[in-house]
């Protein structure tokens, strides 16, 4: 029997947009928050001039990158480029844009007041479509017209199971826990198993597709539900309901 996992999914309602780039303390890092949308006269159109520039990838919203820079504990917009951070990007005149705010080629962001949240540490998934990447940790910084008037690390809190690290690991436990019997008439079949994440890793949920056979289906779902743990995932300080397709194909002769 095989099983192939697909990458995580979540319905947040949220479109996948190409990240914006904060320069802080030495690091370059990418952020999923967007201030310049905040700017009463943001219009993504004029940003290029004449220039049409569209996304850069399938169900992206946006066709710039803005690069950002915390100094002093102030929040300035620094560049905007068109996709392609950097490399065969266009990039937008800031004076034409910002005539009576730019200084030292810098413009002080006092329209935002939000919070800016950065990632820190390792990169342990990228959900899909809608989706944005999950980090191990990440600072939350607030800002007030531009001030940084906060900062509050958000210490990791998330599980990554073994499950979902190597689908070698759910397909012994299947294997050591559903009867024979039952296994028996799991030939031939492909079905989908999907989980949806919780608040720890013992609270998740389990539905079946694909299976035409209600005492079959019982028998795996009551053994998928004995699993000792399962991930779970919080972003920006609260849980993450994110759903995890399976594909279970059993080609045994």
């Amino acid at each position: 029997m095989n099983f192939g996992f697909c990458q995580y999914r979540n319905y947040a309602g949220q479109p996948y947009s190409e990240p914006d780039i904060l320069i802080w303390e030495n690091d370059t890092i990418q952020i999923q928050t967007f201030p310049l949308t905040y700017w009463s006269k943001f219009d993504q159109n004029i940003l290029f001039g004449n220039k049409k520039v569209k996304p850069d990838c399938w169900g992206c919203l946006k066709n710039y990158i803005a690069e950002w820079k915390i100094i002093n504990s102030k929040l300035y917009l620094s560049n905007i480029y068109s996709f392609n951070y950097k490399k065969d990007s266009i990039k937008t005149d800031l004076n034409k844009l910002f005539p009576d705010k730019i200084k030292n080629n810098l413009i002080l962001a006092d329209w935002y007041s939000g919070n800016l949240f950065v990632p820190k540490g390792e990169h342990i998934w990228m959900s899909q479509s809608p989706g944005f990447p999950i980090y191990e940790s990440e600072w939350k910084l607030t800002f007030e017209n531009g001030k940084l008037e906060k900062e509050e690390f958000k210490t990791d809190n998330y599980y990554k199971s073994k499950y979902t690290q190597d689908s070698k690991y759910l397909v012994a436990y299947i294997d050591k826990h559903l009867g024979e019997k039952t296994k028996s008439k799991l030939k031939r079949k492909k079905i989908s198993i999907i989980f949806k994440t919780g608040k720890s890793k013992n609270n998740f949920s389990i539905s079946i597709k694909g299976l035409n056979d209600k005492v079959v289906e019982d028998k795996l779902m009551e053994t998928l539900k004995t699993l000792p743990d399962f991930d779970y995932y919080y972003r920006h300080g609260e849980e993450l309901n994110l759903t995890i397709p399976v594909t279970y194909l059993d080609n045994r002769i």
